[in-house]
């Protein structure tokens, strides 16, 4: 049986996982893929080590039962390793350091940063983009050939979320001032407005005794804590922007930015959908049945 309707949207994330945020949006982002909401374009990982490209692997095997798909379906991990690797992130060595199986055990197991970027949007008819890292690679896809035109054409927006100093402002002032679809700003005031409830680490996640989302929970700092929540407000709204959990307002001097407000009215319904969505479990996938053969 071949699936007939519309392809789920592509969502490349740009991530450094170096927060829970961060992997609670990836949670979020395989939750959307269960309910064929959208699907993961690719993931790339600027600003960390080959831990963090580990991690965001093993959620991807977790999440995906079954034989590993081929590259075309599920591509690989990207890593911006042309120098020399930033620090591991604390938060993930828990998980990393499990029986969880995994794909990547080294560098040359994940793919070239900007390269995973632009073919997680050639892979998909339409896409959207969340930078949560340094925009290093990001910036230098736009130098590969065609990929503007690319992205003009298939990428509906870029979510770019601000939750501390900016790495490399350089690339980023170069990608806001060459993109050419709308971008999304998600400011620091909003991911703090947010905070996700620690205990629905210990409630809603408890249905795998190993989970690597709730491992990198607990291993960023002593529980009890409430995270806020920037990437997950990103991956919401990047997915869902007319389902109204967000205000956008207009950047003052710009054609094509915004920037993404809260209704507090509606902080407890974006709470429960961050909820919802993370500790989603896997989807089994569906078993290709050929009809009997006639006699």
């Amino acid at each position: 049986m071949q699936f007939q309707g519309k392809q789920p949207l592509g969502v490349v994330y740009n991530t450094s996982m170096s927060r829970p945020d961060a992997a609670l949006a990836l949670a979020m982002l395989y939750g959307f893929t269960g309910k064929r909401e959208a699907r993961p374009g690719s993931v790339c990982i600027n600003g960390a080590g080959l831990s963090a490209a580990i991690f965001c692997d093993i959620v991807n095997r977790f999440y995906t039962p079954g034989p590993p798909r081929n590259a075309n379906q599920n591509l690989p991990t990207g890593l911006a390793a042309d120098g020399t690797l930033p620090p591991d992130p604390a938060m993930v060595r828990t998980a990393i350091a499990k029986d969880y199986p995994r794909s990547i055990h080294k560098v040359t197991d994940t793919s070239v940063a900007e390269a995973v970027l632009r073919n997680g949007v050639i892979f998909n008819a339409e896409a959207v983009m969340i930078l949560s890292a340094p925009a290093t690679s990001l910036a230098k896809t736009l130098d590969l050939q065609g990929t503007k035109d690319l992205f003009r054409q298939r990428v509906k927006m870029l979510v770019i979320v601000d939750s501390g100093p900016a790495e490399d402002a350089p690339a980023l002032r170069r990608v806001m001032a060459e993109w050419t679809t709308p971008i999304v700003l998600v400011g620091r005031e909003l991911g703090e407005a947010l905070p996700f409830p620690g205990a629905s680490i210990e409630k809603d996640f408890a249905w795998a005794p190993n989970h690597p989302i709730a491992d990198a929970y607990r291993a960023y700092r002593a529980m009890p804590y409430d995270a806020p929540a920037w990437d997950m407000a990103a991956m919401l709204y990047a997915v869902h922007p007319d389902q109204g959990f967000f205000e956008t307002e207009p950047v003052r001097g710009s054609t094509n930015q915004v920037s993404l407000k809260l209704d507090p009215a509606k902080k407890d319904k974006v709470l429960q959908a961050f909820i919802e969505l993370a500790s989603a479990k896997p989807v089994q996938p569906q078993q290709r049945v050929r009809p009997p053969a006639e006699k």
